[in-house]
C-alpha cells in the first residue's frame, strides 16, 4: 500500500473515534468533538470516554475495542502516559490511522523521547499511520472536517497547510481568513513521529483540492526522503524554514523536539528540488496567492503600468534587482499606447498612465502591454494620490485578469494607500487576484511566478516522475 492510500482513512475518514472525549467544555476532548460536529462531518463519530454514558448527545463507548463499527481514524486527547494502551487498543481494532493531540513526549526531553518510541512501535506492528503527537489536530473546510482543539475553521481554498507549529498554524488560518485566502487542508504535524513532510507532500501531490502547498517547518529528520517527495511533486511548494539562527534553532529542539540543522544547507537543498522559500506568513502567503491563482511564466520581461512616475520607478528597481527586466516596448505597442495617454507622458516601461488615470486608460493600456511580444508579466498600480479612482482601477484589474487569461500571462496588482482604499482593495482579493500593498512584495510575486515556470520546464524535460 502507497502513502496515499494509507494516509487517506486520516483525512478522508468514513468514521472517528475521539479517545479522550470529555463533558467538561473546559477539556481538549470537548473542543475536538464540538468541532467536528459543529462543522458538519458527516461520518460515524464515536466518543470514548469509560467515565460518561453519553456527550454532546452521543453514546460514548469505554474503549474502541467496545465499539462493532470499524474505525478509520482515532483522534487521541488523553495524557501522554496513557497513550500507549490506547494505542495499543487501537491496534487490536485495526484503526487504520491515528493522530495525537497529546503532549509531553520527543519534545519534553530523553523521557518523553522514549514514550514516543514506544508508541511508534506499536503504531507500526499495528499497520497505524500517526500525525503528531503534541499536535493541534486536522482541519479541512473543503470536507467540513475540523479534527482540532481550537476553534476557527478556515476559508475553502486550493492553498493546503502544513505546519510544525500549532499556534503558528492558527494564526496562519487567521491571517489566510483575513486576506481572503482559501485554504484546502491545513495539517499540524507537532513531532513528526510517523507521518512527516514528505508523506505529506505524497499525499497532497494527489490531492485534487489542493494546488499549492504552504510549509512552516522547525526541522526535517529523513533529508533524502524529503527531497525526493519534493523532487517529485508536480505543485510549487513554498515553505518557511524557521531556525535559521543559531538561538533560533535552540528553541526549535525545545518546541517540537526538532534539530534545525544548517541553515545553508536547507537553503541550498531547497533551490536544488525548487521549493520557493519564505521567510514569513505574509511572504508565504503573497507567494500561495500567486501560485494558486495566476499561471506562472516562463519568461523574466515585467510590464509596468502606474499612476504615478515614482511607483513605477520603485517597481522598475524591484523587478531588476530580483533577476526579472523591465523591457523597452515594441513600436507597434508604443504606437497603439500613445494615442491613449496624455501629453505629459510617453509610451515606455514603466508606463505612466498618471494621476487622473481611470477605468479605461488603466483598461486599455493593460490590454495593450499585455499584447507585447517583448511581456511575460503585467503589474498594475494605483498610488492613492487623492484624485485617484481606486475603485476604477479594481475594475480595470478585474475586468482584465478575466478576458486576458487565454494569453497566460500572469497580472498582479499593488496599491499604495491605507485604510481609505483597503476596502475597495479587498475586491481583488475576494476575487483571488494577487493585490500587495508594496513594490517590493508585487515584484517578489511575479518573480515567484518566474521561478515556478522555470520549474514546470524542468519537470517537462525530465518527464511525469513516479508516484508513491
Amino acid at each position: 500500500m502507497g502513502t496515499v492510500e494509507e494516509l487517506r482513512p486520516i483525512f478522508s475518514p468514513k468514521s472517528i473515534a475521539v479517545i479522550g472525549a470529555s463533558r467538561s467544555p473546559t477539556k481538549l476532548g470537548f473542543e475536538i468533538l464540538q468541532n467536528i460536529l459543529v462543522n458538519g462531518y458527516k461520518g460515524k463519530v464515536i466518543p470514548i470516554n469509560p467515565e460518561t454514558p453519553t456527550i454532546l448527545g452521543l453514546r460514548s463507548l469505554p474503549s474502541v475495542l467496545a465499539t462493532k463499527e470499524e474505525i478509520d481514524l482515532a483522534v487521541i486527547v488523553v495524557p501522554a502516559e496513557f497513550v500507549p494502551k490506547v494505542m495499543t487498543e487501537c491496534a487490536r481494532k485495526k484503526v487504520k490511522g491515528a493522530i495525537i493531540i497529546s503532549s509531553g513526549f520527543g519534545e519534553t526531553g530523553e523521557r518523553g523521547r522514549q514514550l514516543e518510541k514506544e508508541v511508534l512501535d506499536i503504531a507500526k506492528r499495528g499497520g497505524i499511520r500517526v500525525i503528531g503527537p503534541n499536535t493541534l489536530g486536522y482541519k479541512d473546510p473543503v470536507d467540513n472536517l475540523d479534527a482540532a482543539f481550537v476553534f476557527g475553521m478556515p476559508k475553502p481554498g486550493e492553498v493546503a497547510l502544513v505546519s510544525q507549529s500549532g499556534a503558528l498554524c492558527v494564526g496562519m488560518i487567521y491571517y489566510a481568513n483575513g486576506e481572503h485566502i482559501g485554504l484546502s487542508r491545513v495539517i499540524s504535524v507537532g513531532n513528526k513521529a510517523d507521518v512527516d513532510d514528505a508523506d505529506l507532500i505524497d499525499y497532497l501531490d494527489q490531492d485534487e483540492a489542493t494546488k499549492v502547498i504552504a510549509m512552516y517547518i522547525e526541522g526535517i529528520k529523513d533529508g533524502k526522503k524529503f527531497l525526493d517527495a519534493a523532487r517529485r511533486c508536480r505543485k510549487p511548494i513554498i515553505a518557511i524554514k524557521a531556525g535559521r539562527t543559531p538561538a533560533g534553532s535552540a528553541a526549535a529542539s525545545t518546541h517540537t523536539g526538532s534539530l534545525s540543522g544548517s541553515d545553508a544547507v536547507y537553503d541550498s537543498a531547497f533551490r536544488q528540488v525548487h521549493i520557493q522559500r519564505a521567510y514569513d506568513v505574509g511572504e508565504l502567503f503573497d507567494f500561495a496567492r500567486a501560485l494558486a491563482y495566476q499561471p506562472c511564466t516562463r519568461g523574466n520581461r515585467v510590464g509596468i503600468i502606474s499612476n504615478g512616475g515614482g511607483a513605477g520607478i520603485m517597481m522598475t528597481d524591484w523587478c531588476e534587482s530580483l533577476g526579472l527586466k523591465v523591457p523597452e516596448l515594441t513600436k507597434k505597442t508604443r504606437d497603439a499606447l500613445t494615442p491613449h495617454l496624455p501629453p505629459i507622458t510617453s509610451a515606455r516601461n514603466p508606463l505612466d498612465v498618471t494621476g487622473d488615470a481611470r477605468f479605461h486608460r488603466y483598461y486599455v493600456t493593460g490590454s495593450i502591454m499585455l499584447s507585447d511580444p517583448n511581456i511575460d508579466s503585467l503589474i498594475m498600480t494605483c498610488v492613492h494620490a487623492g484624485i485617484a479612482r481606486p475603485r476604477e482601477y479594481v475594475g480595470a484589474v478585474i475586468k482584465l485578469v478575466e478576458e486576458k487569461r487565454n494569453l497566460k500571462k500572469p497580472i498582479v496588482a499593488c496599491w499604495v494607500g491605507g485604510p481609505e482604499v483597503d476596502e475597495v482593495v479587498q475586491e481583488l482579493r475576494v476575487k483571488n487576484i494577487p493585490v500587495y500593498p508594496s513594490a517590493m512584495r508585487a515584484a517578489r510575486a511575479v518573480r515567484c511566478l518566474f521561478d515556478e515556470g522555470h520549474r514546470q520546464a524542468t519537470l517537462g524535460r525530465r518527464g511525469k516522475p513516479k508516484t508513491k
